[in-house]
């Protein structure tokens, strides 16, 4: 490079030159020779250590962005780079997932092996990382012994799976041999997050791969997502708080049948949903107890205004509107049931922060409440009511499309109505047999 400015600052001083020798007798002429050639020589020389120095600030950037032992992306640069990625998933509304990689025992193994060896080491990873995964996927060097992938447009299910294969990847990796002769192996443990169900900010993002690493550990599975670290307490405790539950739902059912079955068609459409977003197991159950017990709180509702048959006075409505606090205070009572506390608290607030009962707007609402909302309420909408006449499918659905960006997150009405439209519209109070006696 500086060889080709030397020849380019050699070029321009000719150049000058030829200049003053032709035309004769011009401005150039006066100077003389001498002086053409000092003043050429200086603005060449000033040209080029000007582009040297346009080479060093580039070169010292990339470096400042590169780690010293893999060569591979920083924590500055990985960081960076995931509040870009986050920007763009959040404008295109599509997921993101990342892969935290913390290799095990790393401080042990310096201290026995040595640093040159960790190093070699992390070269090691750092080149298995790379082979495997496609050259536009990017992967970096997140800190002493971690390692962080970004995932546009992948999926929790997708990045699991991912995770798994790279650890397998990882184990199968042999770094050397120690002194006395024995291969040294290489494990880690894998922590998955994904936005917009874990977190929504990078550094919550970030926090939550860490805190699934850490479940990854004590699970001994080596790979987890961020649900698993709840998982195993969370079903162990369910069972003891089964009975309790069965209990509550018996009992609305007794005191309003409408509630039953809307909290069944709920729980039905929130599943369609958490499929279309490809949601995890762990999410989908969370949905199933949700749905089924997210109007639990109508328990502690008076009856002249649970069962009154015609439209609600405004006082009547804003006793109806306590039945979320309710029913959120009533499960938050209940081992295990922390994990859906939130959703059934804020499953009727709205998009633009004018629901209940916190007036939460946009993703400040939990994202699996923004979810049972849109079923909530085409269930409310569909349903044939003493002083009302359920809509048809096609209104409902319609309705949804207005109060798309108002009432609901929109992510999640495009997905309840792709889904919706995966299985028709003639599934509702019996329209298969209408379409079938009019055909």
């Amino acid at each position: 490079m500086q060889l080709l400015m030397t020849l380019v600052c050699s070029v321009v001083v000719i150049l000058l030159v030829l200049l003053w020798e032709h035309p004769k007798g011009t401005a150039l002429a006066a100077i003389g020779t001498p002086g053409m050639l000092l003043g050429a020589w200086a603005w060449a020389l000033w040209w080029r250590n000007r582009a040297v120095e346009t080479q060093l600030r580039e070169m010292t950037e990339q470096q400042r962005r590169r780690d010293v032992v893999t060569g591979m992306l920083n924590h500055y640069a990985l960081h960076e780079l995931l509040e870009q990625k986050l920007s763009q998933a959040a404008e295109q509304e599509c997921p993101l997932s990342i892969i935290r990689i913390d290799l095990d025992r790393f401080a042990l193994f310096n201290a026995t092996y040595g640093h040159a060896a960790g190093d070699d080491l992390l070269r090691q990873v750092g080149r298995t990382i790379q082979t495997f995964l496609p050259p536009e996927v990017t992967a970096g060097r997140y800190d002493s012994d971690e390692f962080l992938i970004i995932l546009p447009g992948t999926t929790r299910g997708q990045a699991m799976t991912i995770a798994r294969h790279l650890r397998e990847k990882i184990r199968q990796t042999t770094l050397a041999q120690s002194a006395n002769g024995q291969a040294i192996p290489i494990t880690a443990s894998i922590g998955v997050a994904c936005f917009p169900t874990d977190a929504t900010s990078a550094h919550a993002l970030l926090s939550a791969a860490e805190d699934a690493i850490s479940a990854a550990r004590q699970s001994g599975s080596g790979v987890a997502d961020t649900r698993s670290s709840w998982r195993t307490r969370y079903r162990i405790r369910v069972d003891g708080a089964f009975s309790t539950l069965e209990a509550m739902v018996i009992a609305i059912d007794n005191k309003d049948h409408y509630t039953r079955r809307h909290s069944e068609e709920v729980t039905e459409y929130a599943q369609w949903i958490a499929e279309e977003l490809g949601l995890s197991d762990e999410e989908k159950h969370l949905l199933r107890l949700a749905g089924l017990v997210h109007d639990v709180g109508k328990i502690g509702i008076p009856d002249d205004v649970l069962l009154k048959p015609d439209m609600l006075t405004a006082d009547e409505y804003e006793t109806m509107k306590q039945h979320a606090v309710l029913g959120a205070v009533m499960l938050a009572a209940l081992p295990g049931m922390e994990p859906i506390v939130p959703i059934v608290r804020s499953h009727h607030e709205r998009w633009d922060g004018k629901g209940y009962p916190d007036g939460l707007a946009g993703e400040e609402i939990p994202f699996l409440a923004r979810l049972l909302a849109v079923a909530d309420a085409f269930s409310a909408m569909t349903a044939d009511r003493p002083y009302r006449r359920g809509m048809d499918w096609q209104s409902a659905l319609a309705e949804l499309r207005r109060q798309r960006g108002k009432q609901f997150d929109p992510l999640m009405v495009d997905a309840f109505i792709a889904a919706a439209n995966k299985r028709g519209y003639a599934r509702h109070r019996g329209e298969e047999e209408e379409l079938l006696a009019a055909a």
